[in-house]
């Protein structure tokens, strides 16, 4: 998956296909955005074209070091971090019916933090979907690669 892969008309297709969406997130998030930490809102018209991207920097508390040891409590959990992230995009994505969203996560780290990833992931479309907006996919990036993030039920949810 490279953004090098897409077409020069990609803008005028629906962002449906994953390959082809995976390709743009690329595009969209540079590594620079992945080593920081960024949540980047790829904003889609009702027929699912691109339109528009919105970067939004993460606290610096999201580094791989702090991930990596559960007991930092100085850590925002990632469903507060991604409300937090996406309180200003909502308001302005509802204003615009039929309004889709595809969401990326870029983070530092291995390619895989398959736990991680399910909290940013089982939020961001509870978000969306609380909101009443359309969540096209919600993919994890980093310098190694990108992959799509699918919702699986929380385990420990009762």
């Amino acid at each position: 998956m490279s953004f090098e892969n897409l077409p020069a008309t990609w803008t005028d297709h629906p962002l449906t296909d994953p390959t082809v969406t995976a390709d743009v997130v690329d595009l969209m998030v540079s590594h620079g955005d992945r080593r920081r930490g960024t949540l980047t809102a790829v904003v889609c018209d009702p027929d699912a074209r691109y339109r528009a991207t919105v970067i939004i920097e993460l606290p610096p508390t999201v580094e791989l070091r702090r991930l990596a040891d559960p007991d930092t409590r100085t850590i925002p959990n990632p469903n507060d971090l991604c409300q937090t992230a996406l309180h200003p995009i909502i308001p302005a994505v509802r204003t615009a019916p039929g309004t889709s969203l595809i969401l990326a996560l870029g983070r530092p780290g291995p390619a895989h933090l398959p736990a991680h990833d399910q909290e940013w992931s089982r939020a961001a479309h509870a978000i969306c979907k609380a909101a009443d907006v359309h969540l096209l996919g919600f993919y994890i990036t980093t310098k190694e690669g990108i992959h799509q993030s699918h919702p699986v039920s929380d385990p420990t949810a009762a």
